[in-house]
């Protein structure tokens, strides 16, 4: 299924949620920024920032990393992303796709590394580089799609 361009990426995290977003033509996706969660901002407060950021990119749909359960503690965080996914879709009209985000955040440290950055420096960065990734992934996958059809 193709999603609408330009793409929101979400990648969740219990702390902080990386956000990316496509250009209009689904080819390239760029970090944007993180959000984290604090004891003044909770997830209604964050699910607004993330919608925020949705209109001011131009958003029109949103792509939502999940990692695959290969064990418990992973059942209970796909359940949370879940979750999120619910409370998102309450909020929005947009439509929301969740994309197997599956080592995207080992990915985005390598990236990080092979730039020349060390991993202090990487701390703030690298839940927007993981949702580049799976958007990146994701968009690759479609235009490979597309240039069977031809």
């Amino acid at each position: 299924m193709t999603i609408p361009y330009p793409i929101l990426a979400i990648d969740y995290g219990e702390k902080h949620f990386g956000i990316a977003v496509s250009d209009s033509k689904g080819i390239i996706a760029s970090p944007l920024e993180v959000i984290s969660i604090t004891k003044n901002k909770n997830r209604d407060i964050i699910i607004e920032e993330i919608l925020e950021l949705a209109t001011e990119n131009g958003a029109k749909s949103i792509l939502v990393g999940i990692p695959q359960a290969f064990t418990k503690a992973q059942d209970e965080t796909v359940r949370k992303v879940r979750n999120f996914i619910k409370s998102l879709s309450r909020k929005t009209k947009l439509p929301i796709t969740p994309y197997d985000e599956s080592f995207s955040t080992t990915q985005a440290q390598n990236v990080l590394i092979s730039s020349g950055q060390n991993t202090k420096s990487t701390r703030g960065k690298i839940d927007k580089i993981a949702a580049t990734v799976f958007l990146q992934e994701y968009l690759n996958s479609r235009i490979q799609e597309n240039e069977k059809d031809f």
